[in-house]
């Protein structure tokens, strides 16, 4: 049962929240001003919080900004009921971290919605950091070993006995120790990025919030930043790009996150020498990315299974990767708005579409 605490100085307003809920099958507990608020959510630690603006001893806004402050209650949704001449107060809220507002005089429907909709949400992003945590104590410890044992082993083998190795030798060596340092150093940033997007989905802090980030994309230098990318591969000649320029709603690292993982997976699961086609254009409302290759087909695949480290086209448990290349692109479209599809129904070919409001 979910708990919900209610904050209100009205007696009947808070008592009417209260029949209400319980109604509905939640538990509530309920305070009469912000001081016992943050009492009672340090205490109960609740799934909600539903809190008046304006209130004797400790006002909602203060109260929101304890709540923050404080690691216990800092993830705790948080919707403010307020009246329609407190425009200037929403807006400090929404800044500090309030989830949603419902205006007063509210309805039934108002109230349920909101509330079922940050709890789900919460939900959500619980079970993501389950499953993350999950898989770090599972998987993690693997990958990252794998490339450190070449790295030690290579560098122990050369310090032992450096004077007895041809120039070449050694220079193959060096060169095997830096392709696993490389690795070793992608999976670290893809780790990385993935935290630092789920602590972003989860916060509600407009200054976070990935759609009110802008970048100009520049033609140029994006294809450089690509080529840069496929000479990782070696693929420098099988890229065929053509991006047009636009103005989106998305913050340059993000952007170029995703796009690179996209491009990664391209050139990590189709054939050397096979042309990888990657275009952006705009049209009305979004900006549209199209990456096509002829590699290994994503087939069938459902968009709501693609979690942290579900790996498509990986044929055995045992092979190497983290599998976060698509959850990483997922998580940053979801966050920005955007549309995300992947289509293999044309057996010779793979198309990645991307869409980001402009």
């Amino acid at each position: 049962m979910k708990k919900i605490l209610i904050v209100e100085d009205e007696q009947d307003v808070r008592r009417n929240l209260e029949d209400l809920l319980d109604a509905e099958g939640f538990e509530t507990l309920s305070a009469g001003d912000g001081i016992e608020g943050y009492e009672m959510a340090l205490n109960s630690a609740p799934d909600l919080i539903l809190s008046d603006i304006w209130m004797p001893k400790m006002d909602g806004l203060e109260l929101l900004k304890k709540l923050q402050e404080n690691i216990k209650t800092s993830l705790i949704p948080f919707i403010f009921l307020t009246a329609k001449s407190e425009v200037s107060d929403i807006r400090q809220g929404m800044v500090l971290g309030a989830d949603d507002y419902i205006l007063k005089p509210f309805k039934i429907d108002d109230i349920l919605n909101a509330v079922n909709s940050r709890l789900r949400k919460k939900d959500k992003y619980l079970s993501e950091v389950n499953e993350f945590k999950d898989i770090l104590i599972k998987r993690v410890p693997h990958e990252l070993r794998t490339p450190l044992v070449a790295i030690l082993g290579l560098s122990d083998i050369i310090q032992e006995d450096v004077e007895n190795f041809s120039k070449e030798e050694l220079s193959e060596m060096a060169a095997r120790i830096y392709r696993s340092g490389k690795r070793l150093h992608r999976r670290i940033e893809k780790f990385l990025t993935y935290s630092e997007l789920l602590r972003e989905s989860q916060s509600n802090n407009t200054n976070s919030n990935l759609s009110n980030d802008e970048y100009e994309i520049e033609p140029k230098l994006l294809a450089d930043k690509l080529i840069h990318k496929a000479n990782e591969f070696e693929r420098k000649e099988d890229l065929n790009i053509h991006f047009e320029k636009c103005k989106i709603k998305m913050n340059e690292l993000y952007f170029d996150t995703m796009l690179y993982e996209l491009v990664e997976n391209s050139l990590k699961f189709s054939k050397k020498g096979s042309q990888i086609f990657i275009k952006g254009w705009s049209n009305e409302h979004n900006y549209i990315t199209k990456i096509i290759d002829s590699g290994i087909g994503l087939k069938n695949i459902d968009l709501k299974k693609i979690n942290t480290f579900n790996q498509f086209g990986k044929e055995k448990d045992t092979e190497e990767g983290l599998g976060m290349g698509l959850a990483i692109v997922k998580k940053i479209v979801e966050m920005s708005n955007g549309y995300f599809a992947i289509d293999s129904s044309n057996n010779s070919n793979n198309t990645v579409e991307v869409r980001i409001p402009r």
